[in-house]
């Protein structure tokens, strides 16, 4: 099975492979560019499928990608073309990269003047061979549910009684629009506030319980942003738990394998989405 649909994709993917290896290779990087045309030495125009430049040690070298987006082998034909670019252009290597294989003439020829040969594929089973593949996972999910609650907001604070005495309508709150601030931390939802302040399961699980609490900063947080001080705030809930199993597999997480052709090793994973 092909890893992509056309030999547009299948060179933009190659292209994003060398991008990923320069990048977990701490290589400085000067360029992965796709379908690139670049004047050789003797004068002649030629297209490159995926041009890797990038500097080691203070010297600057050239990759001269090509990908062959084949249901059959690669022939000796495209190795020897390919052999031809590197002697036209200077300071560079080729690396051909291909879906199936190469025909033994190719991979001999490749050999003798080291150039790359390479499969990115569909990942397989013996990929994950001595490593971990699939990964269980059990699960214990708690949660609070939220089924009443009051507030109380603390009548020795002067700056939440003046509000109230200028506008008694932000003492009437909606539980889906409440907004409080705990001093030292940002504003959130207050069913978020209350998991902050409510443990799971204290009182046992799928009982009704009612928890009585006082915080000592606590502020609700008008819509216009006035902010009424907290005095108590008693909280009808249940705690619930529930298992759940959950099977990783790698394979599903890869959508390519770079794969040297020659020794076999896989040199790299492309994940899905990266």
């Amino acid at each position: 099975m092909k890893v992509s649909e056309t030999s547009a994709c299948y060179e933009k993917l190659a292209q994003k492979i060398y991008g990923e290896i320069l990048t977990l290779q701490g290589v400085e990087n000067i360029d992965v560019r796709h379908n690139v045309k670049i004047k050789g030495k003797s004068g002649v125009e030629h297209q490159i499928d995926v041009f890797w430049e990038y500097k080691y040690a203070g010297i600057v070298h050239r990759v001269l990608i090509e990908c062959k987006h084949y249901g059959h082998a690669v022939s000796l034909l495209h190795v020897r073309n390919l052999h031809g670019l590197t002697t036209d252009i200077p300071n560079s290597t080729g690396i051909i990269v291909t879906t199936v294989g190469f025909q033994s003439g190719a991979k001999e020829y490749a050999d003798f003047y080291e150039m790359g040969l390479k499969l990115i594929r569909k990942p397989r089973g013996e990929d994950w061979d001595g490593c971990i593949q699939i990964v269980n996972i059990q699960m214990k999910l708690l949660r609070n549910h939220y089924l009443d609650f009051k507030l109380e907001f603390d009548g020795k604070d002067q700056e939440t009684r003046e509000i109230a005495e200028k506008d008694p309508s932000v003492m009437s709150v909606n539980s889906t629009e409440i907004v409080v601030r705990d001093e030292g931390h940002e504003p959130c939802a207050f069913n978020l506030w209350l998991d902050r302040h409510v443990s799971v399961g204290s009182d046992g699980f799928g009982v009704e319980s009612q928890k009585t609490l006082i915080p000592e900063n606590s502020y609700l947080v008008t819509p216009d942003n006035r902010e009424l001080k907290l005095g108590r705030v008693v909280v009808t809930y249940m705690s619930t738990q529930f298992d759940k199993d959950l099977e990783i597999d790698a394979m599903n997480l890869v959508e390519a394998v770079l794969q040297d052709f020659s020794s076999g090793e896989v040199e790299h994973m492309h994940h899905k989405n990266a």
